[in-house]
């Protein structure tokens, strides 16, 4: 079985969509977890949000808007969705000062992640070991791998889903963020350094076409990275090429440990 984190709603599909196709033709249970799938919390929105809103077209609804349409595109790619109550970086708001947004601008979601956000990465560990508890009660046998961003482009939200699986402490495998690696020049080995062990799968057409189906699934998020379908189709046809598009990396050796759940 395998289970992507996925930050948002679309980051799962959108970095690994060829290879869950591929491990759901194989017979593999495959779920794609999406961490900051929560409500908007009461209180104003800030203008960067509905400037996002607006781009979007969600209307009224933009998390309901944004969860059907991840529930299409995991159909489409063949695995199954989960969601979970974090709110986007765009609606939280900070410890110090209280109340301030976390994010204003374009710029500040890819700041470090403030010192404020460290009970989020203790609560999103705390919901991650319950769901990991869950699927090994429900599972006789087999093992569950455990599939988290890089944070390749430095997003805030990467930065936070990545810390809480690495809390967990139990084997990772890691991909990385597509399309911020296509921006980022993202080179593997380069970025990663010496020592990991990489899943790799030559993907089939058919595996890169429910691949771009599904990222065609997220409607509303196109326009934040292609200027139209067509080239978002080419640019994962490209990307489907290259390393980053058809791999999953991780550290910890091959024994008995990497045999066990987390």
């Amino acid at each position: 079985m395998w289970i992507y984190l996925s930050p948002h709603f679309d980051d799962g599909v959108y970095s690994c969509g060829g290879l869950i196709w591929h491990q759901a033709q194989a017979g593999q249970t495959v779920q794609i977890w999406t961490v900051c799938g929560g409500e908007i919390p009461p209180g104003p929105l800030t203008p960067f949000a509905q400037e996002l809103h607006t781009r979007w077209g969600t209307g009224l609804a933009p998390v309901e808007r944004r969860r059907e349409e991840d529930e299409a595109a995991c159909l489409l790619v063949g695995a199954a969705g989960r969601h979970f109550n974090l709110p986007d970086c765009i609606y939280r708001r900070r410890l110090a000062p209280p109340g301030a947004p976390l994010v204003t601008r374009e710029d500040d979601l890819w700041l470090p992640l403030p010192p404020g956000e460290a009970p989020l990465v203790e609560l999103v560990a705390t919901w991650l070991r319950q769901g990991l508890a869950q699927v090994a009660t429900g599972r006789s046998q087999g093992k569950v791998r455990l599939v988290c961003p890089l944070g390749v482009g430095g997003h805030v939200d990467h930065r936070l889903v990545r810390a809480a699986a690495e809390s967990l402490g139990c084997p990772l495998w890691y991909y990385a963020d597509f399309p911020y690696s296509v921006k980022e020049g993202f080179a593997p080995y380069q970025w990663l350094g010496a020592g990991w062990r990489v899943y790799a799968r030559r993907l089939s057409n058919e595996a890169i076409q429910a691949w771009q189906a599904g990222t065609a699934a997220y409607v509303s998020q196109l326009s934040s990275f292609w200027p139209d379908p067509e080239e978002m189709r080419r640019s994962i046809a490209d990307y489907a090429l290259l390393p980053p598009g058809h791999s999953l990396w991780r550290t910890s050796p091959a024994n008995a440990a990497d045999q066990q759940n987390c």
